[in-house]
């Protein structure tokens, strides 16, 4: 009898510690907020594996902040504005022909760079050629990096026409994600594809992806769901994790795209401003939970939407990146993001069709975005927030925190290093 209890006794033991560690495998849904953050994980443990892996030595999130507030102490207000911009390189000098190719460095180029000592520039498939020409480009384009070293952005989403090394002949292309229904990713492809296609663009001479896209997918809209992970937030989630992981692991930073989701949205977003029509019940059912989840693995920066949210803002018309109750109460405050947070390319027709570029450029840092990206037009851009923060409508304060995210996100991943002088950029 006492073996039959004994005997008893450890089945239900194991069942139990079974039905245990099974249920840490199902996501919990995204509550509404309750003082925790998503935080991002630390750097890479393993500091010895230096720039042949891509990971960088690891530096605490309080010496990074430290750091990057002792840097701001020291620059002017036009710097801290300009810092604030990300550009596309073609931009600054536009061949005359759309197709036009700029494999290096112009006059204008030089001069615009010097003259506004911007955070970061862009380049596409018009600006790279081959690995040596690129590299020296990029050293080119660091060398006018007065305000620290910029970020170097690629758009790489290992598929489609979104994969900068689907463009570039002489770029190792590291082949599509597995297909979206791939649940579980038990050899690891998912995570591969990623760190090869990270590892190959930081050889080249970048440091910010602006990849990958974090939504969730929907029949609505089949052309921008096969860049997505997959239809339902458990998939998503799970391989947008090993894609984050596989990025940083790759050398790179890494932006999530597009809060707070445009999967379900009908229409072309580049060309106009569209709706999601999601509750936001829904949003933080899905959206939420997977991007939470991408932050944890380590996101440095989210990108928001163009789109509307017509059932959240109180004005249903207005892209989600203008808006103060999606960009900070919803993804700063509620996910809990500390991170930069990105406009969309404002440069897109969408965007330039429905404003000017002073007034998205003003009211994208009044909603609480840190960097704009690729605004139509650099200098009316500069110009109109460094007079917003002149005249008092945007308080310096706002600048200096948004500085002190993209310098600390800078310090964190080694691509602004600091010498015992704190006043040394490299």
């Amino acid at each position: 009898m006492k073996r039959f209890l004994l005997v008893v006794c450890m089945t239900v033991a194991v069942l139990v510690l079974f039905a245990c560690g099974s249920g840490q495998k199902e996501r919990e849904k995204w509550k509404a907020p309750d003082g925790t953050k998503a935080a991002a994980k630390d750097e890479p443990q393993n500091a010895s594996d230096g720039a042949a892996s891509g990971k960088q030595p690891v530096i605490s999130d309080n010496e990074a902040f430290n750091r990057a507030e002792e840097i701001i102490k020291n620059m002017t207000l036009e710097e801290k504005v300009a810092q604030m911009f990300l550009v596309e390189l073609s931009q600054l000098d536009p061949p005359k022909k759309a197709s036009g190719r700029r494999y290096r460095l112009t006059k204008k180029m030089k001069e615009e760079l010097q003259g506004c000592a911007v955070g970061g520039v862009f380049l596409t498939e018009r600006n790279v050629r081959d690995q040596e020409q690129t590299k020296k480009l990029v050293s080119d384009i660091q060398s006018l990096a007065s305000g620290g070293a910029m970020y170097v952005a690629a758009e790489e989403e290992c598929a489609g026409g979104h994969s900068l090394a689907g463009k570039v002949k002489a770029m190792r292309d590291p082949g599509n994600v597995p297909d979206a229904g791939q649940v579980s990713d038990p050899d690891g492809q998912v995570y591969r594809n990623w760190l090869d296609a990270a590892g190959e663009l930081r050889r080249w001479g970048f440091n910010l992806n602006l990849a990958p896209v974090a939504d969730i997918g929907s029949e609505t809209n089949p052309g921008y769901a096969s860049r997505c992970f997959g239809t339902d937030a458990d998939t998503v989630s799970d391989m947008l994790t090993e894609a984050v992981n596989g990025i940083r692991d790759g050398g790179l930073a890494v932006t999530l795209k597009y809060f707070p989701g445009l999967g379900s949205v009908m229409g072309d977003y580049e060309e106009d401003i569209l709706d999601n029509q999601e509750s936001l019940m829904t949003l933080r059912n899905n959206n939420f939970s997977v991007y939470a989840d991408g932050i944890e693995a380590g996101a440095d920066c989210v990108m928001m939407s163009n789109t509307a949210v017509s059932k959240i803002t109180v004005n249903n018309k207005l892209p989600a990146f203008l808006s103060q109750e999606i960009v900070t109460d919803l993804l700063r405050e509620e996910v809990g993001f500390e991170g930069v947070i990105m406009t969309p390319p404002l440069n897109s027709r969408a965007v330039t069709k429905s404003y000017t570029v002073e007034y998205v450029v003003v009211e994208a840092v009044k909603a609480g975005c840190d960097m704009i990206i690729m605004p139509e037009d650099l200098n009316r851009g500069y110009r109109a927030l460094l007079d917003a923060v002149v005249s008092g409508k945007i308080d310096e304060k706002v600048i200096n925190t948004s500085v002190r995210r993209i310098l600390q996100d800078k310090i964190r991943r080694q691509i602004l290093v600091i010498n015992e002088n704190p006043d040394s950029l490299n």
